[in-house]
């Protein structure tokens, strides 16, 4: 690793804040996630999308015929370049660390896809640097702006279903072919893992865990079931995998006042007071991925926070190693 004052020495006195209404964003991978930063820059009216980098050159030349923005095969190129203001990193998780502090050291904020990481001393040394750099450092949770999370948070703060006794998820679905270098627990499952401890605002104490290793040899575990305890006293019941399929993602959170059961892809969600008493919510869409990148572009601009911080993108790592911990030993953790 670089030395700390060497890089700071070459990194932009830009800090948020400091920046004028109109920021330049880049993106570093086009892949699935990648391709959508780039379109909901290009989209924003207070961005400006001005590169995107990727090793492929054909996904590049995708991306210049649709936006218009200029393309590199290096990244660190790029970053010299053009300077943004702020980058998308869309890599696969074992480069996240590198590409994301690359990033930050040439002057970007930064809000790199989920998890923030491949370990928590990664974790750690980028929430030091960002630190350091004066940098905000965000991570791509994206299912804290899914407009039926919103609502059951709402409700929740709210006080209508009292004290939350348990939150279950349900996220299975058929393998994704861009996956090749985390399992399931830490790719799939933190999206869960990150909602609950929102949800909640409640830090886990406790894991009890079964993995599988299914179809994907024995490096990536494809199935997970879990169990969390929250300091509040909640739990959190947890399925995952890359098995079913069909394509499942639910969320019931039950309370002593009520049960609130939502389905993310139709985006419904009830709340039962009592059997029989049943009552529609309702949820305004929005694009997720808009309502993230516009609340990570503010924080840029020093108007609030990102919608995951670093901390939180952290947490929720830890969360993912302590349920793998867990599940190999077969014992609470």
């Amino acid at each position: 690793m670089q030395n700390w004052q060497g890089i700071l020495a070459s990194t932009s006195e830009d800090s948020k804040g400091d920046v004028g209404t109109m920021l330049t964003a880049a993106v570093i991978g086009i892949g699935e996630m990648g391709r959508h930063h780039a379109r909901v820059y290009a989209q924003m009216p207070d961005v400006r999308l001005v590169a995107v980098a990727d090793s492929d050159a054909g996904k590049l030349a995708q991306v210049t015929r649709t936006w218009g923005a200029k393309t590199y095969t290096n990244y660190v190129e790029m970053l010299a370049e053009e300077k943004p203001n702020l980058a998308s990193v869309c890599v696969p998780t074992s480069a996240h660390f590198r590409v994301t502090q690359v990033a930050m050291q040439a002057g970007c904020h930064v809000l790199v896809e989920k998890p923030i990481a491949a370990t928590l001393k990664e974790a750690w040394l980028l929430l030091k640097f960002a630190e350091i750099s004066k940098r905000i450092l965000a991570v791509g949770h994206i299912e804290r702006c899914n407009p039926i999370v919103t609502a059951v948070k709402r409700h929740i703060d709210g006080g209508d279903l009292g004290r939350i006794y348990r939150i279950s998820t349900r996220r299975v679905g058929p393998s994704p072919v861009r996956i090749r270098d985390v399992g399931v627990t830490v790719d799939l499952a933190t999206h869960d893992l990150d909602i609950m401890r929102y949800l909640l605002q409640s830090e886990p104490v406790a894991y009890q865990a079964e993995l599988q290793w299914n179809k994907h040899g024995a490096e990536l575990s494809d199935g997970v079931a879990a169990l969390i305890r929250f300091e509040s006293g909640a739990v959190g019941v947890l399925e995952a995998d890359w098995l079913s399929s069909a394509k499942e993602r639910t969320l019931v959170v039950t309370g002593a006042e009520g049960v609130i059961t939502a389905d993310y892809l139709s985006q419904t969600a009830v709340i039962e007071f009592e059997p029989g008493e049943r009552v529609a919510i309702g949820v305004s869409y929005v694009e997720p991925l808009r309502a993230e990148l516009e609340a990570f572009a503010n924080a840029v601009r020093g108007e609030g926070k990102p919608a995951a911080t670093g901390e939180d993108g952290a947490a929720a790592l830890r969360m993912a190693l302590q349920i793998l911990k867990a599940g190999a030993k077969g014992e609470r953790n």
